[in-house]
């Protein structure tokens, strides 16, 4: 004979079931919560744009710069991310290194508390960029920062009339730049992470030029607040360094050494 259960009335209940009744029911309505809870918090997590290079990897190449040029359309002598070498070690024991330093869009950047036209801003997702429109010139943030990213741009190495670096529009300025217009004479530009290559839910639908180039793999790009993410996992695993730590600008750019 087949039996069916009841459906327990809380009204009609004693004492001793009532209570057990009623911390079923708030341990259910607390998982629930903290259910809702984690999804919230996954769901509100910003990127945070990062790199992480590894020293071990880099073959003194320079793909990552020459690529970074012909991506960001840079005049003649201006570079973005250049690889510099360094003497280690004293003589007879010296050695030499080399490192890709694109900007570290620092947390604290020395440029941006710099600037008196607040034309350097630090957006959600990390990365620090200028904003021509809004640069004066005023060069404050090519001595503010420590590691030299800033540049003047002080329109010199331009062609005057017709030339490749008057006609081809940067993409980094997006729709900004129009033929023959050098809206970056007399301003200061740096590495964006290519930002322009982000879509608008602010992911990259490609890599950065440097991370996409480089041949050795040494340059790895993504998000340093993803914990199950690459950057993360070679952090955890491997040895690293970041560049004048001492200056307090919390550096988003890592060496794995």
């Amino acid at each position: 004979m087949d039996t069916e259960k009841k459906e327990e009335n809380p009204a009609r209940m004693g004492r001793g079931d009532f209570l057990k009744y009623a911390a079923a029911a708030l341990a259910g309505t607390a998982v629930l919560a903290a259910g809702v809870g984690q999804v919230r918090a996954q769901t509100a997590r910003r990127k945070k744009w990062g790199m992480v290079i590894d020293l071990q990897r880099c073959i003194l190449c320079r793909s990552c710069t020459i690529a970074c040029k012909q991506e960001n359309k840079t005049p003649p002598g201006m570079l973005y991310n250049p690889v510099l070498e360094e003497e280690t070690g004293e003589y007879p024991k010296v050695g030499r290194r080399w490192f890709p330093r694109p900007c570290n869009h620092c947390d604290k950047p020395a440029c941006l508390a710099s600037c008196p036209n607040n034309a350097i801003i630090k957006r959600d997702d990390g990365i620090v960029y200028i904003d021509p429109d809004l640069c004066k010139g005023v060069q404050n943030c090519v001595v503010a920062c420590p590691y030299e990213v800033p540049l003047f741009d002080d329109g010199s190495k331009y062609h005057d009339g017709a030339g490749a670096w008057n006609e081809t529009p940067s993409p980094e300025l997006g729709l900004m730049q129009k033929p023959g217009k050098r809206i970056f004479a007399g301003k200061a530009r740096k590495c964006s992470f290519c930002l322009h290559k982000q879509d608008e839910s602010g992911d990259y639908v490609n890599l950065p030029a440097c991370a996409k180039t480089c041949m050795g793999k040494a340059i790895r790009f993504g998000d340093l607040n993803d914990p199950n993410g690459e950057l993360q996992t070679l952090l955890k695993t491997r040895k690293h360094m970041r560049r004048k730590v001492e200056e307090g600008t919390e550096p988003n750019v890592y060496y794995l050494i």
